[in-house]
C-alpha cells in the first residue's frame, strides 16, 4: 500500500461542494476532500483488503495515515486497524494510544476507544493501563478509557466503569469542549450499558445525582 497512491486516488474523487460542508460540520478544524462515506468505502476496499491479508501491523504505515492532513485519509487508518484488531495485543495498548493522540477529535476517539477496550477482553493487566488513561491530562484519553467498554455489554465491568466515571466527575475541565466531550462520554458509556442492565444503571445515577453533571445524567437517562 503506498500513501502517494492513496492520495491520488483520493484527490481524482474529491467533490468542492462535499468539502465545504463536510469541513463545515467539523468546525473546519479539519481538511478534506470531500468524499461521502460511502464512496470512501468503495475507494478503499482493495486497501481493506490488503490489509486483511497481513500477519502483522504495519504501526509505521498507519501512522502516516493518521498523520496526514486529509481527514478521508485519517479515516482509512481507523479502517485499516478495525479489520486488522485480531493482530492486537495488550503490548500495544501505548501504541494505539499514540495514535489516538495524532489529530483527536470525536470521530476518531469516539472508534479507537473500542479498538482499545477489545484489548481489555482479553488481557488481564489491561485494567491498570485503562486506569492510568482515565486519569490523563489529555480529556481525549480520558474519553477513551470512560468508553471504552461500550461493546461489552454483559461483560461489561461494572467496578472499572463507576471508578473511571467517578474519577472524571472529580477531574476539573479546563476548556467548555473538555467538559461537553467528557460529560457526553458519561452519559453515552452508560446509555449503552443501560441496554444491557438498566437496573445497574438507574441506581449508579439515584447514587451519584448531586455529583453527576446534568448532561451526563439526560443522555444516560434516554432509554430508562
Amino acid at each position: 500500500m503506498s500513501l502517494k497512491e492513496i492520495r491520488e486516488i483520493f484527490a481524482k474523487n474529491a467533490s468542492p461542494s462535499d468539502k465545504k460542508t463536510m469541513e463545515a460540520y467539523m468546525r473546519n478544524l479539519f481538511d478534506f476532500y470531500g468524499i461521502r462515506a460511502g464512496k470512501r468505502r468503495e475507494l478503499s476496499k482493495p486497501y481493506i483488503k490488503e490489509a486483511k491479508k497481513r500477519d502483522k501491523i504495519d504501526w509505521d504505515f498507519l501512522k502516516s495515515l493518521f498523520e496526514d492532513k486529509m481527514r478521508e485519509i485519517n479515516y482509512l487508518g481507523l479502517d485499516i486497524l478495525r479489520v486488522q484488531t485480531h493482530l492486537l495485543s495488550l503490548s500495544d495498548f501505548d501504541r494505539l494510544v499514540d495514535l489516538a493522540k495524532i489529530r483527536p477529535w470525536w470521530d476518531t476517539i469516539d472508534v479507537i476507544d473500542t479498538i482499545i477496550g477489545d484489548l481489555g477482553l482479553i488481557d488481564s493487566g489491561f485494567e491498570e493501563k485503562i486506569l492510568d488513561l482515565s486519569e490523563s491530562s489529555n480529556f481525549w484519553l480520558r474519553r477513551i478509557a470512560i468508553g471504552h467498554q461500550r461493546k461489552y455489554k454483559d461483560k461489561t465491568r461494572t467496578n472499572l466503569l463507576a471508578n473511571i466515571i467517578k474519577t472524571n466527575i472529580q477531574i476539573s475541565t479546563q476548556t467548555k469542549d473538555e467538559k461537553f466531550f467528557i460529560e457526553k462520554s458519561i452519559g453515552w458509556a452508560l446509555r449503552e450499558y443501560s441496554k444491557t442492565n438498566p437496573s445497574w444503571v438507574r441506581d449508579f445515577l439515584d447514587e451519584n445525582m448531586d455529583e453527576m453533571p446534568a448532561l451526563s445524567r439526560r443522555e444516560a437517562s434516554k432509554y430508562l
